[in-house]
């Protein structure tokens, strides 16, 4: 498609330079190479680099990721965009002959059930024989199968619902510690529709979730693929880490302004349409469409003016402060080897670190063969203080922690700390309805556009699956605005 001759260039302003912005940059900028559109994007970023949360550290042969370290493949938009860039080959699945996770139960690691998925027992003997769930709650866990489904199409919070099909042990020790992993919520708060909305189909469709959960693992097992076009393990990463994306794309974005190191101030809505942006060090930028890839709450300050009732809803959407802390030590200061993917611990512990990962067991190339690296998780809902320890101290609870729970009392050849302050967003309960609300009313101000973290899905998947669905919104847009132009 072609635009008239002497039509001036559509200018669209991507405001955000993480996964969502990345991914909504580049898919106007393949659109508009595929259909000829005369489109100028400027991707504006205030940081002096790109991803966001998505930050790999390459330190003396170790890969450390600040933020996620993994992606989901059953949601396949973030596997799809590294094939579209030319990552398909430094896709990596997780070490899965080691696929062991543990729970922290009375101070001691104790294996996860084999069969557990998600938090659904799906084999009997090992569940039986586990002694992380007393008989009272393996029973009351089994009760699922006898559990009527809900009725109705309201919200609840995942601690609700787990207690009601599973019961309360199961919320305590499975479903909490292991969804806070994700989600970094309190799950008295948690949406279940808007954070594992599977649940509630597999109670609708099957009547119970051990009863889903099994025929979905049936399912599974008949459509394996036989052979590989890449790893088929249920996580994700790549060979040198996940800034591998952030680099790939931000090299491919050859026909996108980048504007790096350069904060939006001011956002004013223009009277004959359009917006004008002011940013530090640099001219104001007239645009035809914005899209705001940033946090609700930087978000919320710049609609503030123009839009008070959208930002009004936006500050509605609440953060928290989390940190992680990588160490690594030298194999041969470890006396007690230990293999896995590392442990979750629940709230009812009462320790100061809420999870561990043992990153180079869980992933190749992460470190030299003769050290380990591990992660450590703190804050998060209702431990925020521990983000805002000195570095000696952080490192000082985390060393106490490791001791404690895994006997680890060497000194570490090497740490590293991200701190993430109110960076997490919380999806409360009613989380879709709220949303839904915000997007209806960004339909009043032409041209403004939300995506991101906040809105319909946290993990790196369903951002770059939101990136790409507010990229076709613009260029639909785009296209009514300027009847010359078709966009298909």
């Amino acid at each position: 498609m072609n635009i008239a001759a002497g039509e001036q260039a559509l200018k669209i302003a991507v405001i955000g330079g993480g996964i969502s912005g990345l991914a909504a940059a580049y898919t106007i900028q393949e659109a508009s190479r595929a259909k000829n559109l005369n489109v100028t994007v400027f991707l504006i970023e205030a940081e002096n680099r790109l991803g966001g949360k998505i930050l790999t550290e390459q330190v003396d042969g170790y890969t450390i990721e600040g933020g996620p370290d993994c992606f989901l493949r059953q949601k396949p938009w973030a596997a799809q965009l590294a094939g579209k860039i030319g990552l398909q080959s430094d896709l990596i699945g997780t070490n899965d002959k080691q696929r062991r996770v543990y729970v922290v139960n009375k101070g001691r690691l104790v294996p996860l059930p084999d069969g557990v998925m998600l938090i659904v027992p799906t084999r009997i003997m090992p569940f039986a024989l586990s002694p992380l769930i007393s008989i009272p709650g393996k029973i009351r866990m089994g009760l699922d199968l006898l559990v009527p489904p809900f009725k109705g199409e309201r919200d609840e919070s995942i601690g609700d619902f787990v207690r009601r099909r599973l019961g309360k042990e199961a919320l305590e020790k499975i479903a909490e510690p292991l969804l806070s992993g994700i989600h970094v919520s309190d799950p008295e708060k948690q949406s279940l529709l808007a954070t594992l909305p599977r649940f509630r189909a597999l109670e609708k469709n099957h009547g119970s979730l051990i009863q889903g959960m099994l025929k979905e693992r049936k399912l599974a097992a008949k459509n394996k693929p036989v052979s590989g076009n890449g790893p088929t393990s249920l996580f994700l990463s790549l060979h040198n880490g996940l800034n591998q994306m952030v680099n790939k794309l931000e090299s491919s974005l050859q026909d996108v302004e980048l504007l790096s190191g350069h904060r939006v101030n001011c956002l004013e809505r223009q009277s004959q349409g359009g917006f004008r942006i002011f940013l530090s060090g640099h001219a104001p930028l007239d645009v035809d469409a914005v899209i705001l890839a940033i946090p609700a709450n930087d978000a919320s300050e710049l609609v503030e003016d123009i839009a008070p009732h959208i930002a009004a809803e936006l500050q509605k959407i609440r953060y928290v402060s989390t940190a992680t802390i990588s160490l690594a030590y030298r194999k041969s200061d470890i006396h007690q080897p230990f293999s896995g993917f590392g442990f979750v611990i629940p709230r009812k512990e009462k320790r100061d670190i809420s999870a561990c990962t043992w990153t180079s067991i869980k992933f190749n190339h992460r470190a030299p063969e003769d050290t380990i690296l591990l992660r450590c998780f703190v804050g998060g809902p209702g431990k925020e203080e521990m983000v805002s320890l000195s570095d000696n101290e952080m490192i000082t609870v985390v060393r106490r922690e490791l001791k404690a729970l895994m006997g680890l009392d060497a000194d570490p050849a090497l740490t590293r700390i991200f701190r993430w302050e109110k960076a997490n967003p919380q999806y409360d309960v009613e989380h879709l309805t709220l949303v839904r609300q915000i997007f209806d009313q960004c339909q009043e101000i032409p041209g403004l556009y939300l995506t991101g973290s906040a809105y319909e899905g946290v993990g790196i998947p369903d951002c770059i699956r939101q990136g790409q669905q507010v990229a076709k919104k613009v260029l639909d847009f785009l296209s009514e605005m300027k009847p010359e132009i078709t966009v298909g």
